[in-house]
């Protein structure tokens, strides 16, 4: 059958078959309200009353037992190759990423960002970079020793996350 749909603006859209006024009420382009002309008949009516668009301007009632799902977090893939987890579904930390970090970066403390010791990280970083001007980069020598011990106990096994998870192989 043929119908044509008056807009918004008082014109008239087609004539369409019922599966493209479908379309355009799945889209938003035809609303409850919209007035429809059936050629067939000459008709008018709103396509609320048209029954190929009833179902999708009046959905099935919700059941009361029914909870709907607002955030779906998918789980935790498990079969990635290399990845350990922890025995609460979530990736473990490696030992060789954080000792390689302590030894190359460990003066600026990204090790300690990377195992989630954020407070510690930032003295590290605040002692390499802004009290290494007062100190004449003493201090900068200090956190680098410090970020070589640091890498040496992630590789031992020695040094866990900031959660006391320890660290994968």
């Amino acid at each position: 059958m043929a119908y044509s749909m008056i807009g918004a603006d008082g014109k008239t859209y087609g004539p369409v078959e019922s599966h493209i006024l479908v379309e355009w009420a799945r889209s938003g382009r035809i609303i409850p309200d919209t007035g429809i002309i059936d050629h067939a008949s000459g008709r008018n009516f709103l396509a609320r009353d048209l029954p190929e668009l009833h179902a999708i301007f009046n959905p099935p009632p919700v059941s009361p037992n029914h909870v709907p799902m607002l955030h779906h977090i998918p789980p935790v893939p498990t079969y990635l190759p290399g990845h350990k987890f922890g025995p609460d579904g979530r990736p473990l930390k490696s030992k060789m990423t954080a000792g390689l970090l302590g030894i190359f970066l460990g003066s600026f403390g990204i090790h300690r960002f990377y195992l989630g010791y954020t407070g510690i990280g930032m003295l590290m970083l605040m002692m390499s970079t802004i009290l290494a001007i007062f100190t004449c980069g003493g201090s900068l020598l200090i956190v680098g020793i410090w970020g070589i011990i640091d890498a040496i106990l992630c590789f031992t096994g020695g040094l866990t996350d900031a959660e006391g998870r320890p660290l994968a192989d």
